[in-house]
C-alpha cells in the first residue's frame, strides 16, 4: 500500500534516481542521499492522503527551495516522480502529483507577482505598485466618501552619508527607514520607495492631526542620525487626478527641506 513509510521511501529513491538521470534538477547532485530525500518520502506518502496533502506539497516545496532547488527543477523531480508512479501502475497517485503540480504553479505565480510589486533593497511597494495603489484608493476614496493622505519622505543629507561612508551604508539606512515606515503605519496603510532616499506613505481614513501624530512617531524611530524632510497632502485638497496629490505633498516636501536646511 503507498501508504507505507518503506514503500514511500523506496519510490522516493526510485524518482530521486529518475531526477538525476534525465538530469531536471542539477542541484541534487552536490547533496548527500538523506539531503536528496529530503521530505519526498513524506510527499509520496501523502499522496493517498486528501487531507494531508496540500500541506505536504508546500512543505517539500519550501524544503527544495530552502537547499538551493530553483522553480524549474522542483518541478522537474515532480515530474520524474510522475513517471516512476506510472511505472508502478499508481494511477491515482500520478493524478496527485500533477495536483501537486498545480498547486506549486500557483504558488510560484503568485510570489513573482507580489515580487514584481516590491523594491528588491527595503522589500516595500517599488514606484510603479505605490503609484498604482495610491490611484485606485484616490478613486475608492472619492466613490465612497472616504478619506486618505499622502505622505511624501526625503532623507536629509543622504548622499553625503552614502558618498562618505560607501553604498553599503546607504542601503543599510534605506533598508532602516522603510523598517521604520512599516512598523509604523497600520495595517491598511502601504508604504513605498519612490526611487532613490525618496519614500511615500499612504494613509487611509486620515485626518490631518492623525497625520502629525504619524510624523513625529517616524521621526522619533529613524535610525540614530537619521533625519528627513516630509510633505503630506489629502484628498479634500485635490480634485483632479492622482498626480496633483503627488504634486501637492511634493512642494510641501521641498518647502520642508529648505526650511530644515535655513
Amino acid at each position: 500500500m503507498l501508504g507505507s513509510r518503506a514503500l514511500a521511501w523506496d519510490l522516493a529513491i526510485e524518482a530521486i534516481d529518475e531526477t538525476l538521470r534525465i538530469g531536471v534538477a542539477p542541484s541534487l547532485e552536490r547533496l548527500g542521499r538523506l539531503g536528496q530525500v529530503g521530505s519526498l518520502a513524506t510527499l509520496v506518502e501523502a499522496l493517498g492522503e486528501e487531507e494531508a496533502l496540500a500541506g505536504a506539497a508546500i512543505a517539500h516545496a519550501r524544503e527544495r527551495e530552502g537547499v538551493g532547488l530553483a522553480p524549474g527543477e522542483v518541478v522537474g523531480e515532480l515530474l520524474a516522480l510522475g513517471r516512476v508512479l506510472e511505472r508502478h501502475g499508481q494511477t491515482d497517485k500520478r493524478e496527485a502529483v500533477d495536483w501537486c503540480l498545480l498547486l506549486y504553479f500557483e504558488r510560484v505565480t503568485s510570489d513573482l507577482g507580489e515580487r514584481a510589486k516590491r523594491d528588491p533593497l527595503t522589500g516595500v511597494l517599488n514606484h510603479r505598485a505605490f503609484h498604482a495603489l495610491v490611484a485606485a484608493e484616490l478613486a475608492r476614496a472619492r466613490r465612497y466618501r472616504g478619506r486618505l493622505a499622502l505622505v511624501l519622505f526625503d532623507l536629509d543629507r543622504f548622499k553625503e552619508t552614502n558618498d562618505a561612508e560607501g553604498h553599503g551604508e546607504g542601503d543599510r539606512i534605506l533598508r532602516a527607514v522603510a523598517a521604520t515606515l512599516s512598523d509604523t503605519v497600520r495595517e491598511n496603510d502601504a508604504v513605498g520607495r519612490l526611487g532613490g532616499d525618496e519614500f511615500g506613505v499612504l494613509l487611509l481614513q486620515a485626518e490631518p492631526w492623525a497625520v502629525d501624530a504619524f510624523l513625529s512617531r517616524v521621526r522619533a524611530r529613524l535610525p540614530e542620525g537619521t533625519t528627513a524632510s516630509a510633505g503630506s497632502a489629502y484628498l479634500a485638497e485635490v480634485a483632479g487626478p492622482v498626480a496633483g496629490l503627488f504634486d501637492l505633498a511634493d512642494r510641501r516636501l521641498y518647502e520642508d527641506k529648505t526650511a530644515r536646511a535655513a
